[in-house]
């Protein structure tokens, strides 16, 4: 039985129910929308965003170079620090030309990404992968041949190697001397490095190099652990592509990470070069769970080489570029979604010069640097570079003293 106050009480709370109905508010569809929306669209991060550039291209274009120093917040060389470049002739280094890039991005405050200290292209003519007999079906253990005077004796060398292949300890000398040199000389610098690119077969097992074939499988741990011994307080990644998507590539370099990290192996992050294409990119929850499956194991990731080629036949110009746009922002947002993704860099500057050629267009500047869609696609998923979170985490990460920058009524110095 319901007392008096009772009644009262069960009346006002039907009145309140009443009252509450009567009342304007979201359809539940429109509800569960907006929180679907809010779960897949989380604040803008300031993320550092990093171009791949050329020496020869940035001294003789001064478009270039003042595009790159507005828009973008770090380098990384595009041919400068791979092992041709830097040792031409077997224990001879040449550092002038990443040295004036180095140079110049540490006049202008820009972080530099170090590529690529261990890949199986772009290998000086000494150290192609020889062991002509083997590929022959022949097989014969490398022969080294006593020292003999000079010239004689290094044209008789390289004939033995080119014939037979490198022994193990001889090749795996060879990459330790290279990784400790190239990151001792750039200590401080350069801190995150590429330490090994593309090592990954699209069927997931091991790429075929001159590295895995004559020193073998471990040939990336040894390499990952020379790089942590060489400079201990750079950042050190596994970098490849077409690894964006679900497929038998992306799980052999989860295998691969996760046995690395699993057994104390030095790794830091992974790499996704993100070459891509309007007719076939990985949307945002794609690239998302992919970026999530290295977070896991504690890894930090980035898209390193970022460009998207446009040329199809039939389609209108207007058209390729809004899918570029989509996939460019598709890639940008699931790295801002991501805590662990700490870079967005594309392959070049501008499609006037770019690795794809000038008619697949596949940068965020055209040929003439007027920012295309996809330029809008990719700030538009980031916090605003001149907004006050971007000034103070850039002055963060650059660590130089001396400067500081104004951030609400107030200074925050650079430390």
């Amino acid at each position: 039985m319901v007392g008096r106050a009772g009644v009262r009480r069960s009346i006002a709370v039907t009145a309140l129910a009443v009252l509450c109905a009567a009342l304007p508010g979201p359809a539940p569809a429109q509800a569960q929308s907006s929180a679907k929306k809010r779960a897949v669209e989380p604040k803008p991060r300031v993320v550092p965003q990093g171009s791949a550039v050329r020496l020869p291209t940035l001294r003789s274009d001064r478009r270039y170079r003042d595009t790159f120093l507005r828009e973008f917040d770090a380098l990384t060389p595009e041919n400068e620090m791979k092992m041709a470049a830097l040792q031409p002739r077997r224990g001879q280094y040449d550092f002038s030309a990443a040295d004036e890039l180095v140079r110049f991005a540490r006049r202008h405050g820009k972080a530099i990404h170090g590529h690529t200290l261990i890949w199986g292209l772009s290998l000086p003519f000494w150290l192609i992968d020889h062991g002509a007999t083997d590929k022959l079906g022949l097989p014969l253990p490398p022969i080294v041949l006593p020292t003999l005077p000079h010239p004689l004796g290094r044209v008789l060398s390289d004939t033995a190697t080119l014939l037979t292949g490198w022994r193990r300890d001889e090749l795996l000398a060879i990459m330790e001397d290279h990784i400790r040199t190239v990151m001792r000389h750039f200590a401080g610098d350069v801190t995150v490095w590429d330490v090994v690119n593309e090592p990954i077969a699209d069927d997931g097992s091991l790429a075929q190099s001159a590295w895995h074939r004559f020193i073998g499988p471990d040939y990336i741990e040894l390499a990952l652990r020379a790089a942590r011994a060489a400079d201990p307080k750079a950042k050190l990644f596994i970098n490849d592509f077409a690894v964006e998507a679900p497929g038998r590539k992306l799980d052999g370099l989860v295998r691969l990470a996760r046995d690395l990290v699993d057994r104390g192996v030095p790794l830091d992050g992974i790499g996704l070069q993100a070459h891509t294409h309007i007719l076939g990119y990985a949307d945002e929850a794609t690239l998302t769970s992919t970026m999530r499956r290295f977070e896991r194991m504690g890894l930090e990731v980035q898209i390193t080489e970022m460009d998207v080629g446009t040329s199809v036949l039939g389609l209108a110009r207007n058209e390729r570029l809004r899918r570029q746009a989509l996939a460019y922002g598709a890639a940008a947002r699931a790295c801002n979604a991501v805590k662990a993704c700490t870079r967005f860099t594309t392959w070049g500057v501008s499609d006037a010069v770019s690795w794809l050629g000038v008619g697949e267009a596949g940068l965020l500047f055209d040929r003439s640097y007027r920012a295309k869609p996809a330029y809008t696609a990719v700030r538009e998923a980031f916090a605003p570079r001149g907004s006050c979170a971007a000034r103070q985490a850039l002055g963060k990460r650059r660590g130089a003293g001396g400067d500081s920058v104004p951030c609400a009524g107030r200074r925050v110095t650079r430390r």
